[in-house]
């Protein structure tokens, strides 16, 4: 029997099955990052309250979604036969009239949410906007580094943060409003999370993001045009991985864009491994698609 247990608070969801997670941490780095934040800061990510729900059958955790209105709802690994428990998580949510503008997470559980969210609806359909693949280091490669230093962002580079933020969200196909990057900039630099490879002046930069119990994910990795080609982010994500795991990470993870083969070549050159492979969609009326 499959089980859907909605939680108040993301402590509560942590308690529950946040060992179910960190059996695979690395692969399901989106759902306990973001239930570790939000178990500090339940309107960290937006104004409505997060969707936690924890997955059970035969009494025992089996997954977890979460999502962070009005966001795509997350999906951690299911380690039982996919297709059953996806069909029931999506008539739970049908049956409390959640609004799911698409999903993430791990390949085949995308894949089966998907599918089974737009069968039946003939004004909805399912779009991937990106495939990816994680990746995890528990070590680096000793490779040259590129003129310059790593350091903390502070609140003077706030301005060219935000600019810089804005302009990797774009290129991402995720664009948000200068408020919105403005926001991010300035908690990212508060949280003393936000790195920058300064050459005379920022060239690239790095950021940490969803700390966990045993690894941390770097993210927010971004080169202005001007200033590409020349090894800046290589050098920012080796060192911050080599200074996150010195600090006593177990490992670093990260997400790359599959149409990205330059980023790929990159983090492998480093030390990383792919873990995984994951898609978002995005579920949108068919008269939008055209």
């Amino acid at each position: 029997m499959i089980e859907i247990i909605s939680h108040n608070n993301a402590s509560e969801l942590i308690s529950l099955s946040g060992a179910y997670l960190e059996q695979n941490e690395s692969e399901n780095n989106l759902p306990i990052g973001l239930a570790y934040r939000l178990a500090e800061d339940p309107y960290y990510y937006g104004s409505e309250l997060p969707l936690l729900l924890s997955i059970w059958e035969q009494r025992k955790v089996v997954g977890v979604a979460v999502m962070t209105p009005p966001k795509r709802i997350i999906l951690s690994r299911i380690e039982v036969e996919i297709q059953p428990v996806v069909g029931h998580l999506v008539r739970h949510l049908r049956e409390i009239d959640v609004q799911v503008p698409g999903v993430v997470g791990p390949e085949a559980e995308a894949q089966a949410f998907s599918d089974c969210w737009v069968e039946g609806i003939d004004d909805i359909l399912a779009s991937i906007d990106k495939r990816m693949r994680v990746f995890e280091a528990r070590s680096v490669a000793n490779l040259p580094i590129s003129p310059g230093r790593l350091r903390f962002a502070h609140h003077n580079d706030h301005p060219l943060m935000a600019k810089w933020i804005a302009a990797l969200s774009e290129a991402v196909g995720e664009p948000t409003s200068f408020d919105g990057a403005k926001s991010r900039a300035e908690k990212l630099i508060t949280d003393q999370q936000l790195y920058i490879w300064d050459n005379n002046g920022p060239v690239s930069i790095a950021g940490v993001s969803r700390p966990m119990k045993n690894g941390v994910t770097i993210g927010v990795v971004y080169t202005p045009p001007e200033h590409r080609k020349n090894g800046y982010a290589t050098s920012s994500v080796l060192l911050l991985t080599k200074k996150l795991l010195s600090d006593g990470y177990s490992f670093c993870s990260l997400y790359t864009d599959l149409s990205n083969p330059t980023s790929n070549s990159i983090y492998t050159k480093i030390g990383y491994v792919p873990i995984g492979d994951a898609l978002a969609f995005d579920f949108v009326a068919k008269k939008q698609r055209f």
